[in-house]
Formats: structure tokens, sequence, C-alpha cells
């Protein structure tokens, strides 16, 4: 009887165990299914952003043109006529002031967004009359892309060119000012990326950069930001950068930058140690940023004061642009854990923000595009001592768009918002105020 039983409870622990097994495996089944069908969604996301996506390849296919936006497609612009010639130019304006100041043009795109390409005389003819346009309107434009369409079955026929054409006005005096939070923990490298895109040289690994933005002397002692600093990017009406460009000099003051600028990129470098919390608060809110830089070390990964930023700026309803640093000495195992953690993070219900690294100069011109949209969180992976993909951030940040309708906001009261206040000798007390 004894043995029966035996016999019988054995059986049970082996039943138990197989379907303990098949539990799990059904369980690893699921799993894997589960992270199919994200990687699906995620493919359908990406997908979904070639409505608006650059000249990626030579075998994509736009989004049919929008009458409204500051896009405008043009196959060719060959042999045209006076009247032609002048609804063109019309046009230009439209798409200026639909961009307030800015212009994309797809010169070799038909209407339907198809890539039909032009010869290189063709494609030259039609520059020079966007170039035309461009100066009736008091407007530059430059190249930002350029690609050749290969038809594969037909060898013997010549390569045909597709380009994407930045338009911007050179208006005296006007320009576009977008605000830009610098926001990350602290020693994440924040202060030096910004003293590295405002001054032009690179740093030497032991914060060089950084003391070009420290406001205060202790900053200076302790490397740690406690106040908002703020500094200014400017691009001229061809896209190039007006703060270390020769034709002004070595010592560039702000009211240099100002008068040769189509296009200023104001940072707002804001603290990053929690007991300034509330600094960057105050920066966030009173400043009205239009977009958020959120600096990560990469060899620090994600921390509660990088969630704290990020949570802040999707509150605030900011466009955020995530910046991986440090890459130069971070090893490849951690770096791929931040990234890994980076993508998580966005991913979560509250952010819900696709992740897009922008490897190439055709990643820039989607990312600009879209970025308004608050869909995606264009990632740049950069190193402020190498130099590292530096360029592809800076050209981001010259095709970055306007996000305010200022236009709209005509009829509507004026609001103020007191920035910061000090005394100088002889003067008295001066304010700073932010008109929004």
């Amino acid at each position: 009887m004894t043995k029966t039983t035996n016999k019988k409870d054995s059986g049970d622990v082996e039943h138990k165990q197989e379907q303990k097994v098949d539990n799990l495996k059904e369980s690893h089944k699921r799993d894997v299914q589960h992270k199919k069908l994200a990687k699906k969604k995620e493919n359908e996301q990406i997908s979904g952003l070639y409505a608006e996506l650059s000249l990626l390849s030579t075998n994509d296919v736009l989004e049919k043109e929008n009458d409204e936006g500051n896009v405008e497609y043009k196959w060719k612009l060959c042999n045209l006529t006076e009247e032609r010639f002048k609804h063109l130019v019309t046009q230009m304006k439209y798409r200026l002031s639909e961009g307030q100041g800015e212009a994309i043009y797809e010169l070799g795109i038909n209407d339907e967004g198809i890539p039909l390409g032009l010869s290189e005389e063709e494609f030259k003819e039609s520059y020079e009359n966007v170039q035309k346009m461009a100066k009736l309107c008091q407007a530059e434009c430059s190249i930002i892309c350029e690609k050749v369409i290969e038809d594969k079955t037909k060898k013997n026929e010549p390569v045909k060119k597709v380009a994407e054409i930045l338009v911007r006005s050179m208006v005296e005096g006007d320009y576009l000012d977008i605000r830009i939070a610098v926001c990350g923990n602290v020693d994440s490298g924040k202060s030096t990326l910004v003293g590295v895109l405002t001054r032009g040289k690179l740093d030497n690994g032991r914060g060089l950069a950084r003391t070009n933005v420290f406001v205060h002397k202790h900053e200076l002692t302790t490397g740690r930001t406690s106040s908002i600093s703020h500094q200014i990017l400017g691009f001229n009406s061809k896209g190039e950068i007006v703060n270390y460009n020769n034709s002004i000099g070595e010592d560039v003051t702000w009211k240099d930058i100002i008068e040769k600028s189509s296009k200023v990129c104001t940072f707002l470098d804001l603290a990053g140690h929690e007991k300034y919390l509330k600094t960057t608060v105050f920066g966030m809110t009173g400043s009205v940023p239009d977009y958020s830089l959120i600096v990560i070390g990469a060899n620090m990964g994600i921390t509660r004061m990088t969630k704290e930023h990020l949570g802040l700026s999707i509150a605030l309803k900011i466009p955020i642009i995530i910046i991986i640093t440090k890459i130069d000495i971070c090893p490849e195992n951690i770096l791929k854990e931040t990234i890994d953690n980076v993508h998580k993070i966005l991913k979560l219900p509250g952010v819900r923000k696709l992740p897009y690294h922008v490897r190439t100069d055709d990643d820039v011109i989607t990312c600009a595009k879209n970025i308004v949209s608050d869909r995606i969180a264009p990632i740049f992976l950069i190193s402020c001592v190498t130099g590292k993909n530096l360029s592809h951030l800076r050209k981001f940040l010259n095709l970055l768009p306007v996000r305010r309708d200022w236009e709209s906001l005509i009829d509507k009261p004026a609001e103020f918002y007191l920035d910061q206040t000090f005394f100088v000798t002889g003067v008295g007390t001066v304010s700073e105020i932010f008109l929004n």
C-alpha cells in the first residue's frame, strides 16, 4: 500500500513539473509574440513619418503636396514666362509667411510626391530660378540635401537629381528666435555642450568649454551651474553659424551676432543639481522655451534628476531632444545599456515618444520636419572632446522650425514674464522681461 502511494505521489510531482515546464514555454512564446508585435508597431510608427521625410533614398515617395505649410514641391522650373515667374514669387512669399520666414523647396518632385528628378542642365536652371525668386522675396537659399536618382531598368539614361532647398528671409533687424532649455543631471555635460556650440572650440576633457558659460565665481570653482545662463547661437540666411565666422572677428559680441543673424537659438543653461531644482523649474516655466534638450551622460545613464527634468518638459508640453554626451570615454556595454534605458523611458505610457537616432544628414532633416508634431524624440550621440556628430546637431539646430504662431496671438492680451532683476551702479534696477 505504501509503495503504491509513493508511486502515485511521484507521478503527481512529475506531472506538476511537466505542467510547469509547459507553462514556462507558453509564457516565453507569448513574450516573443509580444516583442514582435511591439517591434511591428514601432516600424509602423516610423513608416508613418515617411509622410514628412527628407529625400532619404533614391526611390522614396513623399506625401502629396499640402497647400498649407512652408513646404513646396517643384518638378522643374525651366523656360519660365514673365507671368509664371511672378506667380512663383507670390507663391514663395506665401510659403515664407507660413514658415514665419523659412520655406523648404523640394526640387525634382512633382505635386504627388514622386521623385521624377532633373538632368544636370534642368537642375542648374531650376536652382538659379529659385535663387532669383528668393532675391525678390528678400531671402537667400541653400541646398540642404541633394540626391541622385538611378533607374536600374534604364541603364543607358543619364542620372537625374533631386534636391531639398532651404529658403530663409534676410530682412535686416528681423530674425527668428528659438528658445531652447538645456536640462539634465549634474555633471552630464550641459554647460560644456553649450560652450562648444556657441564658441566653436572643442572641450579639452577637463571643463575648458564650460568656463565661457558660467556666470558666478563659485560655479567656476565647483564646476556646477547654480543659475540660469543665457547663450546664443546665430545662423545667417545661408545657414552658416555667425558666432565664429571670420568675417566678424575673434571677439564676437551679442550685438554682432544679432545683426548678422537671420535665426537665433537662445540656450537656457539650467542647473542640474537637486538643490537647484526650483531654479530649473523657474527657468522652464518663466522663460517659455520652445524645445528642451535633455542631456544624458553616457557613462552615468538616466538618474532621478534626468527623470524629473524629462517629466517637467512633458508636463509643459515642450518637445524634447535627447543628447547623449561623453561617448568618447564610455565603454560600449555601458553606452548600450544607457541607450536601452532611454528607449524604455521614452516608451512609457506617460511619455509615449518614438526614439529616432540621428546618424545621417537625412535623419537630421526628417527629425526637423517632425519635431513640432511632438511625436518623436531625436537622439544624438555626441562627444564634445572629439567633436563626433556635433555637425549633425548644428545642422539640426539650423533647421529647427518656429513652434509659436505669433500672428495668431496678435489679438490676444500680452503676457509678461519677469525673468531676472539686477542692480547696475549709476543706472539703478534693471529687469529682464520676456513678452509672450
